[in-house]
């Protein structure tokens, strides 16, 4: 199935749901995903990437996270679960089927999670210490801008915007827009022409893999 529609709402797809079950970090996972999702049939390289790197940082993630277009809610829900202990969790996506899907799969999961259905930051209030993204490609450009704009807009002072994203989609162009948002712009890894960025809106030396 073609990715296009992952960020629009479209009630009239035909339902055809997935179960996903996943072993990550010394935890069991099991999601539920439909059609109209993104990835909703395995987990995509992109976000694996992601965990893992945040994974193998020192120290664990704490205080408040926001998986922004959280699509099922994997990166949120894995890290809420497998990475920290009193993480607290929100997930947000413009779709309110992947809404839907991130409530369920939190539960199903034993995490506990506020999901808002919001554009962006529209329906967001306050600030968080972490910020995750798996940028919608498809959803265009600006879309994208936007949401890395909106994110320095709605970090703490000492939190870190994580984002992922391909060299052939645009990973250079998009660190140095970055850079006009976050003091402090680090590309901790690189694999396979996919790069993790951490932007932050203090100097920070984070401890990650090179």
């Amino acid at each position: 199935m073609s990715q296009k529609h992952y960020f629009i709402e479209n009630p009239d797809l035909p339902v055809d749901e997935r179960v996903l079950e996943i072993s990550l970090f010394g935890h069991d996972f099991r999601f539920t995903t439909t059609t109209g999702l993104f990835s909703y049939e395995r987990i995509d390289d992109a976000s694996r990437l992601l965990l893992e790197v945040i994974r193998s940082a020192l120290p664990p993630l704490s205080g408040t996270l926001l998986d922004l277009g959280c699509g099922y809610g994997l990166l949120g829900i894995v890290l809420a679960k497998a990475h920290s202990v009193g993480l607290r969790l929100t997930m947000s996506d413009v779709n309110r089927i992947a809404c839907t899907y991130a409530a369920r799969n939190a539960t199903a999961n034993g995490v506990t999670a506020t999901t808002v259905c919001s554009d962006g930051f529209s329906d967001i209030n306050g600030c968080f210490d972490h910020i995750l993204l798996n940028p919608p490609i498809h959803a265009g450009k600006e879309t994208m801008y936007r949401l890395y704009a909106e994110s320095a807009t709605h970090l703490n002072p000492d939190g870190a915007l994580h984002v992922v994203i391909q060299k052939k989609h645009g990973a250079e162009t998009a660190a140095r827009f970055l850079r006009q948002h976050f003091t402090d712009v680090q590309i901790p890894h690189k694999r396979k022409g996919f790069y993790v960025l951490r932007c932050a809106l203090q100097d920070v030396t984070f401890a990650l893999p090179l």
